[in-house]
């Protein structure tokens, strides 16, 4: 790929488009050090059991489950900026609260906060490029931002590893209060986009809208969710399937890196051949297509001596799939939440697609690989159903609102 292009791609076309990519990168920089530093910093220098900390991490991830929908739901009432910009703050405040934290209680409630917080502010970023984007810049800026949540997510590893090298208490409360920092500047980039205002909304708009009672959406969020297992074969069963095979262990985190320098480049790409909603099933399509060939390949390699060959091509297949499928749901759901409620229904898709980190492992886990062989064609099926029903879902609203910066 031209570097050039690749440049030019990463960098959206409007000045909003530039300060939500940097927000998006910011974002995903803490989610790394979030995603990262229990392990390394609360259980060797706070003491706290290693067991504790997995029942902390499972409370706050249940807290992260519920919490969009109350705040999309505010979004929809007061603008998602200014909801994010307040998150943004409260997450800020939870990383500061992580340097005076040194028992168990005071870890249980900073880590709750924070991951409410942050699983809130992910669907407000789609609700405000499609409020501050036209149809013809949207899917680009989209593709930026999952492409530097990428590259934010190492940032934050290499945060983490950095601290790490320290060896000191210290060296992580300045981690913790840099992702602060990092935090309220990505607030003040929300601040310079400017409050988003809508024309009047048509009629049936005005009236109160609840996802729930849209069973065209709950099919296309629940189906989404199950296409959403291609993360929990990447990283719950591809490292199993290599132990399984006996190939070597280095096996597996080179081919997540393939996967994830593979994101950052198919995002742009990809998001080029996306003009509106009209061409989003059909891409859907195609990604399923991509990870129906995944599981295939899969499926041959454990039959062949050609084990890891075939893994590399499959990640690679999985790895188009799963961006293809990335692209088309935000623009599918972003066609179908309308415009009065966009806040409600794009946090509940959000909150939808988490379901599967719930879901996604014991599945992997206790069904698809003590099925060996035929767990791959389990997947496969799965996929092809859940991409059916996804497009039988789709129906894109009719109504749209323009928007104005102020």
């Amino acid at each position: 790929m031209n570097v050039k292009v690749l440049t030019e791609g990463l960098v959206p076309r409007t000045r909003s488009g530039r300060l939500l990519t940097f927000c998006a990168g910011i974002d995903s920089l803490t989610i790394g050090l979030f995603l990262a530093v229990p392990m390394l910093y609360f259980v060797p220098m706070l003491g706290i059991e290693a067991v504790t900390v997995g029942l902390v991490l499972s409370i706050a991830n249940v807290a992260g489950l519920l919490s969009p929908v109350p705040f999309g739901s505010l979004a929809d009432r007061v603008g998602p900026n200014r909801v994010y910009i307040g998150l943004m703050v409260v997450r800020a405040t939870g990383f500061v609260s992580y340097v005076f934290v040194t028992e168990v209680v005071g870890y249980l409630v900073v880590t709750t906060v924070i991951a409410a917080a942050t699983r809130a502010c992910l669907p407000l970023l789609q609700v405000v490029v499609g409020e501050v984007e036209d149809e013809s810049t949207r899917a680009r800026t989209t593709a930026t931002l999952r492409a530097f949540n990428n590259i934010g997510l190492t940032g934050g590893f290499l945060v983490t590893a950095l601290a790490q090298l320290t060896g000191s208490r210290l060296g992580f409360q300045a981690a913790f209060v840099l992702d602060a920092l990092a935090l309220l500047s990505a607030a003040g980039a929300m601040l310079l986009i400017g409050k988003v205002t809508r024309t009047a909304p048509a009629e049936e708009d005005r009236a109160p809208r609840t996802p729930f009672r849209d069973l065209r959406f709950l099919v296309l969020t629940s189906a989404n969710a199950i296409l959403l297992l291609h993360d929990a074969i990447l990283f719950v069963l591809l490292p199993l399937w290599i132990v399984r095979q006996g190939l070597p262990g280095p096996v597996g985190p080179l081919l997540l890196a393939v996967n994830t320098v593979l994101t950052v480049l198919l995002q742009i790409t990809l998001s080029r051949n996306l003009k509106g909603v009209a061409q989003a099933a059909r891409m859907l399509r195609r990604g399923c297509a991509f990870m129906l060939l995944s599981c295939a390949l899969f499926l041959v390699a454990e039959h062949t001596g050609w084990a890891l060959v075939l893994a590399a091509a499959a990640v690679v297949a999985l790895t188009i799939g799963e961006n293809m499928h990335t692209i088309a749901a935000w623009e599918m759901s972003y066609a179908m939440a309308p415009p009065a409620a966009r806040g409600r229904y794009l946090s509940l898709f959000s909150a939808g697609a988490s379901t599967e980190l719930v879901f996604g492992p014991v599945l992997i886990t206790a069904v698809v690989l003590p099925a060996a062989a035929l767990g791959w064609v389990i997947l496969a099926a799965l996929f092809a159903a859940a991409t059916a029903l996804m497009i039988m879902a789709f129906r894109p609203t009719t109504t749209t609102s323009e928007v104005t910066h102020v």
